[in-house]
């Protein structure tokens, strides 16, 4: 049986050069194993061989599986890094065999020798100026290669590429072999599909390092050349699942840029930082994430000083607050909204322990009031703020659930308090006058803006805070900065569950106070904890450079550094200089050189470790939003009506129950 068995799987050997008697013998041999065979115990037999082989001129059948190998007879005359990229993500069982083989120095130079000459000669006997340019581009390459082996950066070799294509049944190996031979084709390739040589092909794809078309397949090149064809994509950013965010293209790959921020063994926080000078595309870009986030059912939150994204929100049906001096929306820094604290990590039921980190927290509101305040006056606001809560009287309940926002005390409690100082102890109220009165332009002055009980709705899926209004009063909007954020803060720390985002733009602003960044950058830190993402954006790279915290550390390395997610816009040279110098940043020359192009819709991204230029792109949809200018300029129809865009979609039935199948909840509790 075993000399028989030896015979019956040289079936499954390539056929190499044989000499008439040598195929005599197979002839032989193939009348003997016809007598045999049916001898043989089947069931035993394909317990050794579980399978059939059927071959085909143009592929194979084994089993269930049909098998092709597609043979690459040319190459692009130009590559650059990983330019096999999309051949290598396609869908599909596609392996790519490459093999390298070396080639004589000496010859390779005659070759190239003797190809100039030829095509010189040919050149000038040729008037056709497209027959022309292409002898003048073959001698430009051949001369190009001669120059880097002299130059020693290069030796010569051969190359070799086959593609490996499997699939169920022969349409569906019909169908992938001709997205796959386009792909080929548009990376400026040669595919050749080995017509009764299937079996060498299928054997030279095999990891036997014997390549039986190897007289088909050569290319001549240099290790140069060759290297570009292998994987390596430290350029891709690409991780693409039906909750990923789609970032942009990448300039170098032309692929997307997908980032999963639920994966958390891949994203360790979700929080972006966007950092770029005007008219780059920062807010641009910022947009395009609030429209993507609001229709994957994000809480989403925005504090907005320059009132860029009020039509945004609106569009999809959001709460728009505009804050002024005097407006009628009002949120009390002196209420408590939620159990969590900043040092837990579990809730707090104890309201004098709330309490008490509340206070602690409104220093830092205090500072931003009086930029100049001392110690002093802040020990004595410890108890005059600790004994506005006692007569609230709010300290006798248990749960914060039972407290009503007209129960929590005042700015105006807070002066009123300050103000039975003056007799009950005018030592310290002589040293806390001097902010008794800058406190008393908020609670009776023009300024009311902090003072009153919370009466604002956060109901809407998308709220905006518009601070526009209070721009010519610089203290008054970083005040509002910090309410809303802790205010903010409170309301994301309610629902662990619930998806979240919030975009700070302009965050500088949140930085001109060192104990408000210190908050800031506290709170930046925990919100993986929520299933929340901040993302910050700032035009004002300077302001961010020279903010601190309490402690000194830098605010802009601070929340630079808690951000997984980087976004770099264009940026002049000194910014990116600063960038480097101050907040620790690496750039390359050619990263350095693409940020002060300072080029619209540009930028750099940095996720972890991962770097790549991209482009940020708006769908059809998004710049019918964003730029209705653009959108009819490009599409030469009014911005009014809606485009049927569900009517454009044709999937197959594959895809519609992949889609169907798919579980939003399970896939949002998945981490």
């Amino acid at each position: 049986m075993g000399g028989n068995m030896s015979k019956f799987t040289d079936w499954l050997l390539p056929a190499k050069k044989q000499t008439e008697d040598e195929q005599l013998d197979i002839v032989v041999n193939n009348q003997a194993e016809e007598n045999f065979l049916p001898e043989i115990d089947q069931d035993s037999f394909h317990s050794l061989f579980p399978f059939s082989w059927e071959q085909y001129p143009t592929y194979v059948q084994s089993g269930e599986n049909y098998m092709r190998v597609i043979a690459v007879a040319d190459y692009p005359k130009r590559v650059y890094g990983n330019w096999l990229s999309e051949l290598k993500r396609k869908k599909g069982a596609i392996n790519i065999v490459q093999t390298i083989d070396s080639a004589s120095n000496t010859s390779m130079v005659s070759y190239y020798k003797k190809t100039i000459q030829n095509k010189q000669a040919e050149l000038e006997n040729t008037y056709d100026p497209v027959k022309k340019k292409e002898l003048a581009n073959y001698i430009d390459s051949a001369n190009m290669q001669l120059d880097k082996y002299l130059d020693n950066s290069t030796t010569f070799v051969y190359q070799h590429m086959l593609v490996y294509l499997r699939a169920n049944s022969l349409t569906e190996l019909d169908n992938l072999t001709d997205n796959v031979k386009n792909t080929l084709i548009k990376l400026q390739m040669k595919p050749l599909i080995p017509v009764k040589a299937t079996f060498q092909a299928f054997w030279s794809a095999m990891p036997l390092n014997e390549n039986l078309l190897e007289d088909y397949t050569y290319k001549e090149s240099n290790t140069e050349v060759a290297s570009s064809m292998f994987p390596f994509d430290d350029a891709e950013i690409l991780d693409l699942k039906p909750r990923s965010d789609i970032e942009g293209v990448n300039k170098d790959t032309n692929s997307l840029i997908a980032i999963d921020m639920l994966d958390r063994n891949k994203t360790l926080n979700q929080n972006m930082v966007v950092i770029g000078s005007s008219g780059v595309g920062k807010t641009t870009y910022m947009t395009q994430k609030i429209l993507r986030y609001a229709v994957q059912d994000y809480q989403i939150y925005i504090i907005d000083p320059e009132n860029e994204y009020t039509k945004t929100v609106e569009l999809l049906g959001g709460s728009v607050l505009h804050l002024t001096s005097n407006a009628p929306q009002k949120i009390n820094p002196l209420q408590i909204f939620s159990e969590e604290i900043l040092s837990s990590d579990e809730a707090v039921h104890n309201l004098n322990i709330l309490v008490k980190d509340k206070i602690q927290r409104l220093k830092a509101f205090f500072e931003v009031l009086k930029s100049d305040i001392s110690q002093v006056e802040k020990a004595i606001l410890d108890d005059v703020v600790k004994q506005a809560y006692i007569n609230s009287g709010i300290l006798k309940y248990e749960r914060l659930s039972e407290i009503s926002n007209d129960q929590f005390p005042t700015l105006s409690d807070v002066y009123e308090q300050i103000e039975k100082l003056a007799k009950t102890d005018p030592d310290k109220y002589e040293r806390i006058k001097d902010f008794q009165f800058i406190l008393g332009s908020y609670t009776h002055g023009s300024n009311t803006l902090f003072n009153g009980h919370t009466n604002v709705d956060l109901k809407a899926s998308v709220v905006s805070f518009d601070l526009k209004p209070l721009q010519a009063e610089k203290e008054v909007q970083a005040g509002a900065y910090l309410t809303i954020f802790q205010y903010l803060w409170d309301e994301i720390t309610k629902d662990r569950k619930k998806r979240k985002k919030l975009f700070v733009d302009e965050f500088h602003f949140l930085t001109l106070n060192p104990s408000a960044a210190t908050f800031f950058h506290q709170a930046y830190k925990r919100f993986r904890k929520y299933n929340a993402g901040a993302i910050a954006g700032t035009q004002q790279i300077q302001d961010v450079i020279e903010a601190s915290t309490d402690s000194g550390q830098n605010i802009g390395e601070a929340i630079i550094g808690n951000s997984y997610t980087k976004v770099f816009f264009g940026l002049d040279g000194k910014g990116v200089d600063d960038v480097i110098t101050k907040l620790r940043m690496t750039f390359s020359d050619k990263e350095k050189k693409l940020l002060e192009r300072r080029r619209q819709g540009e930028a750099l991204m940095i996720y972890g470790s991962q770097r790549a230029f991209m482009s940020v792109e708006l769908t059809e949809e998004e710049l019918r939003l964003i730029d209705p200018d653009a959108y009819m300029e490009r599409y030469n129809r009014a911005t009014a009506e809606q485009p049927n865009y569900q009517a454009r979609v044709i999937l197959p039935k594959s895809e519609i129950d992949m889609l169907t199948s798919f579980d939003k909840g399970e896939a949002s509790d998945e981490n």
